[in-house]
């Protein structure tokens, strides 16, 4: 058309078009770099919380090793005793109390008041308690030790700990009681350990927490507990029959029936546990003082005899010096024989407190052995015996006076050769092996108390049991460790610089 003019929008479209795929382009830049800002945010993110599992599972694991630890010295802890103790080859082991070699130090006023002291932080120690400082170095905080193999590689741990005596009697005061200060003291004592550990992860050098790039924390309090709910007052309790074939001696507990008044054995005469422990004329017996047995005063410093001639009376022939004997026909039974209508029928729970039924809560804190081959003088504690047998042979010492040994055989047939000898408490169980019993075949001597929760068989040759507190006291002190409901927590730690 003549005069007209033709307009084609095909190069504004087309710069519409570019338009377009720039804004795209640049939205989908914006959104890889959001994405992969959240990538990396996501994959730091999932490092340090890594890190921090690792962090916090190696300080679980430091409190583990440090119940294990304290569970392995437990007659150590609360000791002042010098060179007594087994440590795996004679008896030089202290005490931890042990002036100039003790491996405690005490929370004062000042360091209570220190964030970074073991007796301070967000819950402070009261004043009274101790924290564990090795004495072989002169740091003012040292570590327990901690095994750190099968740790993740650059990721290391410390643990110390702080402990305080619960004086029962003064409860609420603020304060800990006081040191024991003797055996008796020491079996009796009631305490609360907190361990405090600490974890580290990420570090360049595992010798140095400071080059770690990640920590936590872990504080755990346990408690003590006797192993034997019941301590024995009587050198023999059974509710087998009694006396059984064979000869036997038994040295009682001068003060068992109170001040003054003897027991030797305490039997079953309570129809409703099974089979009584009536008193007849077989095997020759007879039971006596301590001062009739050693042929002195006082028992020697290690409680053994001494000169291989302890007996019941001079030459062991002479009633005079009995409590109650049956010897070639001539039977007398005096007031330190107890024949008990009420006798317990489940001895398990007089004793450890758990029904027979429940024994397993007792075996699992024992420790477990399949046989008594391997006990010996540095046997010590709670230990369990399972399986078909358990033979003490000849000579063999078990446990010592310091460090007796509660040793419960559940085998089916106990055995006692000539002339071992065992230091704590023995008690024959039939809860395992319904066919469990007691043989003894020479002069096997038990320095403590026999538990006869199962059948005498035989004890030929001359079998003794000799009553004696202090053992029985050390015995029944050796304590577990159990955690407290509630104490456990992740924060409030002191800051120590290790």
């Amino acid at each position: 058309m003549i005069g007209s003019k033709f307009i084609d929008g095909s190069g504004e479209r087309g710069s519409l078009t570019i338009f377009t795929a720039i804004m795209v382009l640049i939205l989908m830049t914006l959104m890889v770099v959001y994405a992969t800002r959240v990538s990396v945010f996501e994959t730091k993110d999932s490092g340090n919380e890594v890190r921090q599992k690792q962090a916090f599972q190696v300080a679980e694991a430091a409190v583990d090793q440090g119940i294990m630890y304290f569970q392995s010295n437990v007659a150590r802890i609360l000791s002042n005793r010098e060179n007594v103790f087994p440590d795996g080859t004679a008896f030089t082991g202290d005490g931890w109390f042990v002036t100039g070699k003790s491996r405690w130090s005490a929370c004062t006023d000042t360091n209570v008041a220190l964030a970074d002291h073991p007796c301070g932080g967000d819950v402070p120690s009261p004043v009274g308690s101790f924290f564990y400082d090795d004495p072989d170095t002169d740091s003012g905080v040292d570590s327990l030790p901690v095994n750190q193999t099968g740790f993740p590689t650059g990721t290391t741990a410390r643990l110390t700990a702080v402990m305080c005596f619960v004086g029962l009697d003064n409860p609420g005061a603020g304060t800990c009681a006081g040191v024991p200060l003797s055996v008796e003291e020491e079996v009796d004592a009631s305490l609360v350990i907190t361990l405090l550990a600490y974890g580290y992860s990420d570090c360049t050098n595992t010798a140095s927490p400071s080059t770690c790039s990640s920590m936590a924390t872990v504080a755990m309090p346990v408690s003590n507990y006797k192993k034997l709910a019941g301590s024995p007052a009587v050198p023999l309790v059974t509710k087998s029959v009694f006396p059984p074939q064979g000869s036997a001696e038994i040295v009682g507990n001068p003060n068992g029936g109170g001040v003054g008044v003897p027991l030797s054995v305490w039997l079953n005469e309570n129809a409703s546990c099974g089979p009584t422990s009536t008193i007849t004329g077989s095997g020759t017996w007879q039971t006596c003082e301590m001062e009739e047995w050693y042929h002195t005063n006082d028992a020697p410093e290690g409680v053994a005899c001494t000169d291989n001639n302890c007996l019941c009376g001079p030459g062991g022939n002479d009633t005079k010096y009995f409590l109650s004997w049956n010897k070639a026909g001539d039977t007398h039974i005096g007031i330190d024989i107890v024949s008990d209508t009420n006798f317990p029928c489940d001895l398990f729970d007089t004793y450890f407190g758990v029904p027979d039924s429940l024994y397993q809560q007792i075996k699992s804190t024992a420790q477990l052995l399949p046989d008594c081959s391997s006990l010996d003088t540095q046997s010590n504690g709670l230990i369990w015996i399972s399986g078909s047998d358990c033979n003490i042979s000849s000579g063999k010492v078990v446990g010592s006076l310091n460090a007796p040994v509660i040793l419960v055989s559940a085998t089916t047939q106990t055995t006692f050769n000539s002339g071992a000898s065992v230091f704590g408490v023995v008690y024959i169980f039939d809860g395992e092996e319904s066919a469990a019993q007691l043989t003894a075949t020479g002069s096997a001597t038990i320095y403590g108390a026999v538990i006869v929760d199962a059948a005498i068989e035989k004890l030929l040759g001359n079998f003794q049991v000799v009553y004696n507190e202090e053992v029985i006291a050390s015995a029944a002190g050796v304590a577990g460790l159990g955690s407290l409901n509630g104490g456990w927590r992740d924060f409030g730690l002191p800051g120590i610089t290790w």
